[in-house]
């Protein structure tokens, strides 16, 4: 809650076409202690205030011009993650403050929990930061039956547990709660990096193997889904940028001369970027990545290879097939799977007359 007393003061007493000299004789202070009011440099007694306001005929509310904060749960959640977020160190104190006033929400706790967690790198002497974030994680674990935001579950509370725990060198407890809640391999990065900071090298390498997996897969999906909409908002030539990036990273993951899971991606993309030439004017470039996409293809076709332990950085020593969302098809049938989707006529007739 803030107030505005200084500029009230000021604006009442222009208004009434007053001098500070007049005012503080008014109320038998100094000429100075008014400027200090007006400068915002200090504020009036109780008393006085009173007095102030009576002679302006206003209330002592509007006087100090209060700017009352919103309070409610969900807002006070939102204002303590903002102060996260720009590493506004009061926040602290406004978490504690609102801690005391909804012990129970486990949207306050959390964020109190994430809080004393981020600030805690920031202190020489942050054990105690890192313990207060361990002592809010677990009370809002015992919150979770109450809980209704979609952006607060299991999965992070327990996620930032783990690491408080690491901030206090409490590595064995991090990692079994990473472990115990490992579903769908959710903490693979963290879990791998953990165990290879204490020299658990060969079991880290196999956690941070799959999470090269999933990183992946989560890249497919980027590059996909901002093509399209680089595509779609007339950004042409950001969308070629991001297919190409795309090439790029798949080239880092080839150990070899072998084909590997991503030539099938690479001929996906490289038919987003005829489309993409197209739309730029560029018919011959078109084809070019048309001709790309097509050798690759056959290439692949003709020993099709879905195992990730093929990958580089890759070392796991199980069978790990994978599959990407065109199915069962073809690498062939796969680009025919995307000129299907663009429905462009222009390209349908450039890959037909690439083909024959």
């Amino acid at each position: 809650m803030k107030n505005h007393f200084a500029t009230q003061i000021r604006a009442f007493r222009k208004e009434r076409g007053l001098t500070q000299e007049r005012i503080a004789e008014v109320f038998d202070v100094t000429s100075g202690s008014v400027h200090k009011w007006e400068a915002g440099l200090s504020t009036p007694d109780v008393g006085l205030l009173m007095e102030i306001a009576d002679f302006f005929d206003t209330s002592l509310d509007t006087l100090m011009g209060f700017d009352m904060r919103d309070n409610r749960v969900n807002e006070l959640a939102k204002r303590l993650r903002y102060m996260i977020d720009n590493k506004d160190l009061s926040g602290m104190k406004e978490a504690e403050m609102a801690l005391l006033k909804y012990p129970h929400s486990i949207e306050i706790v959390y964020e109190s929990a994430c809080m004393y967690l981020a600030f805690a790198t920031l202190f020489k002497d942050n054990r105690k930061y890192f313990s207060r974030s361990v002592e809010l994680f677990k009370t809002a674990i015992r919150l979770l039956p109450q809980n209704t935001n979609p952006k607060i579950n299991d999965t992070v509370i327990y996620g930032g547990l783990a690491k408080a725990y690491t901030g206090l060198g409490e590595t064995e407890n991090c990692i079994e709660i990473l472990k115990s809640r490992n579903a769908g391999g959710t903490y693979n990065s963290i879990l791998g990096n953990t165990l290879a900071s204490v020299g658990r090298y060969v079991e880290a390498d196999i956690y941070l193997s799959y999470s090269i997996i999933d990183l992946i897969g989560k890249s497919i999906n980027f590059v996909i889904g901002k093509w399209l909409v680089y595509l779609h908002t007339g950004k042409i030539r950001e969308a070629k940028d991001v297919l190409l990036f795309g090439l790029q990273l798949n080239d880092h993951f080839r150990s070899g001369d072998h084909t590997i899971l991503l030539d099938k991606t690479d001929c996906l993309y490289l038919t987003g970027l005829a489309e993409t030439e197209l739309k730029l004017g560029n018919r011959k470039e078109a084809q070019k990545y048309l001709k790309k996409a097509l050798e690759k293809a056959k290439e692949f076709d003709l020993a099709p290879d879905y195992d990730a332990r093929n990958l580089r950085f890759c070392s796991i020593n199980e069978s790990c097939t994978t599959y990407d969302t065109t199915g069962d098809k073809t690498a062939i049938e796969s680009i025919e799977y995307v000129l299907d989707f663009l429905k462009d006529k222009e390209l349908e007739k450039l890959w037909k007359s690439t083909i024959k």
